[in-house]
This record gives C-alpha cells, sequence and structure tokens, in this order.
C-alpha cells in the first residue's frame, strides 16, 4: 500500500463526503478508492468510516486519522515545496477552477504555453460557474470575474487584468432598429443580458461630457453564458454589453459594432483568488505571475477598428 496515496484518499473521501466524488476527483474508480480506505482502516486497526448504502459518516477515530492525515499531508507538500523552491522550479499537481466562459476563451489559450514553460506542473483544471468551497473541494487556486468592489472572504485576492465591457450590436440591428442616441434610449431597445455579471441590467455609459449614470435594460434574452448572448448579437437580435476578449475579433471584421464609439467602457476585473497567503505555493505563484503577464500581451484594452486585428 502506498500510504501517501491511501491517506491523500481517505481525506478527499470525508471532505468530499462521498467515494463517488473522491475517486471522479482522482481520476481512479471507487472500488480502487474503497479498498484503499479499507487498507488504511487495516493499517491503523480501526474502522475510519461507518458506510451504509445512503450515508457515510466518520467515527470518532477517523476523525482523529482524518486531521493527522491532513497534517501529514500538508508537511509532505511543504517538503516538496521547499525542494522546488529551492531548485527554483515549481512541480506537483496544480488544481484551477475558473469560470466557464473565460476559462473557455482565454484561460485555454494560455495552458499550453504555461505547460511548456513548466513540464513538471501537472494541471487538473476544472470550468463551473459557480463559487467552489476551495478547501474543502481541494482546489489551489481560483479564477473568477468580478467588479472592482470585492466582497469580504478569507480568501486572499490577487487582481490579474482589468476587463472592459463594450455595449455592442451587429450593424444589421442597429439598420433595423436605429442607433440609440443616447444611453437613455437604450430602454427602447431589446437588451440583451448576461446574467452573472455584475453589471448584468445595469449599463454604464460615460459619453463625453455627460453623467455616467447606470441605465436599466432588459430584453428578451438573458442566460447565464456571455457567449450564448455574443452569438445572438452576431445574429441581429438586439444590443449587449460584452467584454472585450469575446468580440474583439468581431468588431475586426466588422460584424459587431461599438454602439457609443466615443465612450469610456465600464471595466470589470479577472481575479486570482487562494485560501491564505501561507496556500501560495512555487506552483501557485508561478501560474499568477505567468497568467498575469500572458493576459498584459492578449487581453484587448480597447476596441480595434473594422478591418484592423486586435
Amino acid at each position: 500500500m502506498d500510504l501517501l496515496s491511501a491517506m491523500n484518499l481517505f481525506v478527499r473521501v470525508v471532505e468530499l463526503e462521498s467515494f463517488t466524488r473522491a475517486a471522479a476527483e482522482q481520476g481512479v474508480s471507487s472500488s480502487a478508492v474503497s479498498k484503499q480506505v479499507a487498507m488504511l482502516e487495516q493499517h491503523f486497526k480501526a474502522r475510519l468510516l461507518h458506510r451504509t448504502t445512503r450515508s457515510l459518516s466518520v467515527t470518532d477515530i477517523g476523525d482523529a486519522v482524518y486531521h493527522q492525515c491532513k497534517r501529514v499531508l500538508s508537511e509532505v507538500s511543504e517538503a516538496e515545496n521547499l525542494v522546488a523552491g529551492l531548485q527554483g522550479e515549481p512541480r506537483g499537481q496544480l488544481r484551477i477552477s475558473c469560470n466557464m466562459t473565460f476559462g473557455q476563451q482565454v484561460l485555454a489559450k494560455a495552458l499550453p504555453d504555461f505547460m511548456a514553460r513548466y513540464p513538471d506542473v501537472q494541471l487538473d483544471v476544472t470550468l463551473d460557474d459557480r463559487m467552489p468551497d476551495m478547501v474543502r473541494e481541494g482546489y489551489d487556486l481560483m479564477i473568477r470575474i468580478k467588479g472592482q468592489q470585492l466582497a469580504d472572504s478569507s480568501l486572499v485576492a490577487r487582481k490579474l487584468c482589468d476587463l472592459p465591457m463594450f455595449i455592442c450590436a451587429a450593424p444589421g440591428y442597429l439598420a433595423a432598429n436605429g442607433w440609440p442616441a443616447s444611453p437613455e434610449e437604450l430602454k427602447q431597445h431589446n437588451c440583451l443580458v448576461f446574467v452573472h455579471a455584475e453589471n448584468a441590467h445595469q449599463w454604464l455609459v460615460a459619453e463625453p461630457g455627460t453623467s455616467a449614470d447606470p441605465v436599466e435594460v432588459d430584453g428578451d434574452l438573458k442566460a447565464n453564458n456571455s457567449v450564448v448572448v455574443r452569438e445572438a448579437v452576431l445574429a441581429g437580435r438586439g444590443i449587449a454589453n460584452l467584454a472585450s476578449f469575446l468580440i474583439a475579433d468581431h468588431v475586426a471584421c466588422g460584424d459587431i459594432v461599438p454602439v457609443f464609439p466615443r465612450a469610456a467602457p465600464d471595466r470589470l476585473s479577472a481575479y486570482a483568488f487562494y485560501p491564505t497567503r501561507d496556500a501560495a505555493t512555487l506552483k501557485v505563484a508561478r501560474f499568477i505571475e505567468f497568467f498575469e503577464s500572458w493576459l498584459a500581451e492578449h487581453i484587448p484594452q480597447r476596441l480595434p477598428e473594422a478591418g484592423v486585428e486586435a
């Protein structure tokens, strides 16, 4: 038996309260997890878990062993990080959680460069718009899009980049429905809403010489994925407020145009979150440094002119 591996599986079963979820997370079968935990119980000569077909609970001895296993695994990780730090190269598994669209459209493009630079780091990436419990679910790093005001949290937040937002539409929609002459006229238009954005229904238009008060908007499409909204914009269905990384290529080829080209964009930001400053292991620190630099080169802070590449 690999004692450290069995300890790690036992810890994840306790934290996830499920053999099945622990197995899926670790990429092994449920029977393999069950066998490892049974071997661990044999090693300690004590029952660690109460298991039925419908429930799983930790025995008193199992709870004590769980906390000791956590401590041992943490010390092993610290030893590995110490060696890696002295050698100057990160190593080991890096578990990242990222929201869906940013993960698909941005993070996915950056990962191959990171893997080529740091071949001793193995990535485990989950794309999900829900907010995970990082400690319970075993993530090293979480990437999320937020406004300028962050909620109070026990997590450490590191800003990675600004994400300018542009109110935009297809030329065909504007030709058929008219071009809004002022932000207030957005209320007369079909505004397509990405519901997860913190500014979902209140769009800020900072035109030169005007007050930048938010405008309440509505329309016949609300979606929890901004790519869905973008596709509706491309189809001429309405006006949307979308991040530059989603529309820059379409603006360059003329399929989408900014509705208020002189306005300063509203901004969200991409943040990296990790549980505590002590958890900023070398692999986490290197990834944050890499991704921040990569984003500075690849996230457009303004829109290109039609026919000009971003």
